[in-house]
């Protein structure tokens, strides 16, 4: 079966031609043909798809030199044969070194179909080559394209553990450019146990030959923890394993869990302590009604029943009943007491935290500054309540524990939100500790303070630090959001 062959003739004898395209044929070719012998005819040909090109290298009007350079600025890949009657040694040389990938005399023209295989053959070749080495580089582009925008660090470290490529984003991690790190180790980088720690667990995915999942904490360029989730795994590269990696920041993710078990473990305990204080306020108003109140309303009640079945109303009974019914009101005064303090109703909120205040400090020698600005709307009396008893905890802990000179009570009211800031200048805390022996059952001062902001809907915020003094930021809405049961 033929082989289809498009050829252009670069000749300006026909006759020549003819005998080339019976040699073809002879070499198991169909060649469809056309000869051209000026630069204009070969400009228009080469508008045309070709096979190969097979020239003459001396023409009245045209050379096989011209040819070439068309040819080779058109179309580098077309093969480019030159046939002539007579061509010397030294312009063989110069025109293979020019692109020209065969020649031979026209005595020789038997050897033309073998020429054109191989040269269709070698085209071939050239091609797969060079589509092969376009698909790599266009390969290599993408990857730097992509690692190069990829927001996660990324390298590659060799046998050695040495690095041989990091993206930007690595680099910058560690504040260096993408070529400083090139040839450094972790060693260069990190800390000695981390970089350590990050080197073993190189080598076991090396020997392995598997990918790992790992999570350390690395410091970065301005010296901050980092806590990184690291995947490693292993590629190869002329024969070679090299360690490859990933790494993902997940320290804003992790701090969130640590707060929310946190708070979780504070809401639980919260909601403990929530119970167990509305059992003790039930139990001592049950006990205060039972022992106190109810006794003595038993003793009245004997009294009224004696003076009955006398009919008289003088004697010890009756006196007996007036001191019973004082000693009721008293009792009940005191378990009213201990619900809400009656300043609030008769002096209102801002007065009896003012009163409050200067009483407690001028007891205490300390001096004791109150400020606060006018409340423009009504205050819910839960919520009086609620801030009269936070003040009242947190003067009393600072009197009792902050070795101060001075306590700063402030309450303002922002829309439908009332502030209040207790600052003090003693020798503070370490806040996490006072909140883990909370957590722990030992000490409930803060929590007490958080639990009742938190049942009417408020929060809570302490800064302190050994040395540096307490605040107390309160937050209670005007009207409460929860409502105690």
């Amino acid at each position: 079966m033929s082989i289809p062959l498009r050829v252009l003739f670069v000749e300006d004898m026909e006759e020549d031609v003819i005998l080339m395209v019976r040699e073809l044929k002879r070499g198991g070719f169909e060649p469809t043909w056309k000869r051209v012998d000026t630069e204009p005819d070969m400009e228009a040909a080469m508008r045309d798809k070709w096979d190969i090109v097979i020239s003459d290298y001396s023409m009245p009007m045209f050379s096989a030199v011209d040819a070439l350079e068309m040819v080779k600025r058109q179309n580098d890949q077309i093969p480019f044969i030159i046939v002539s009657g007579a061509i010397g040694e030294q312009t063989a040389v110069e025109v293979m070194k020019a692109g020209a990938q065969d020649y031979f005399l026209k005595s020789s023209i038997a050897r033309l179909p073998i020429a054109v295989e191989r040269e269709l053959r070698d085209a071939l070749v050239r091609r797969k080559q060079r589509a092969s080495s376009a698909a790599l580089r266009e390969m290599q582009a993408r990857f730097y394209a992509f690692m190069n925008a990829a927001p996660m660090p990324a390298w590659i470290k060799d046998a050695e553990l040495r690095y041989l490529y990091v993206n930007p984003a690595q680099s910058a991690f560690f504040g260096m450019t993408p070529s400083d790190m090139i040839g450094l180790s972790d060693f260069d980088l990190m800390s000695s146990g981390a970089a350590q720690n990050a080197q073993e667990h190189d080598r076991i995915v090396l020997e392995n030959k598997r990918e790992m999942h790992t999570q350390e904490t690395i410091f970065d360029a301005n010296h901050n923890p980092k806590i990184m989730d690291m995947v490693r795994f292993p590629i190869g590269s002329d024969g070679k394993s090299l360690a490859a990696g990933l790494a993902m920041d997940v320290t804003e993710r992790v701090n969130s869990q640590k707060e929310l078990e946190h708070a979780m473990e504070r809401q639980k305990m919260l909601a403990s302590r929530v119970i167990e204080v509305q059992e003790r306020e039930r139990q001592h108003l049950a006990r205060g009604l039972h022992d106190d109140v109810g006794q003595s309303l038993t003793a009245l009640k004997i009294n009224l029943e004696t003076i009955k079945k006398t009919g008289s109303l003088e004697g010890p009974s009756l006196q007996n009943g007036i001191d019973i019914v004082a000693s009721v009101l008293s009792q009940v005064r005191s378990l009213s007491l201990d619900l809400r303090p009656p300043q609030l109703d008769n002096l209102g909120l801002i007065a009896t935290l003012r009163s409050y205040v200067e009483n407690k400090s001028n007891l205490a020698n300390v001096k004791g500054w109150f400020e606060s600005s006018p409340i423009s709307v009504e205050l819910h009396h839960d919520i009086e309540n609620t801030c009269f008893r936070i003040v009242q905890e947190a003067v009393t802990n600072i009197l009792r524990h902050a070795k101060a000179e001075n306590i700063w009570v402030k309450v303002s009211q922002r829309q439908d939100q009332l502030n209040v800031s207790i600052r003090d200048d003693g020798k503070g805390f370490d806040i996490e500790k006072a909140r883990s022996n909370a957590i722990s059952g030992t000490s409930f001062g803060l929590l007490n303070m958080e639990e009742r902001a938190v049942l009417v809907g408020g929060t809570m915020d302490i800064a302190s630090a050994p040395g540096e003094g307490v605040e107390i930021v309160l937050q209670l809405p005007v009207t409460p959001v929860m409502r105690r049961v």
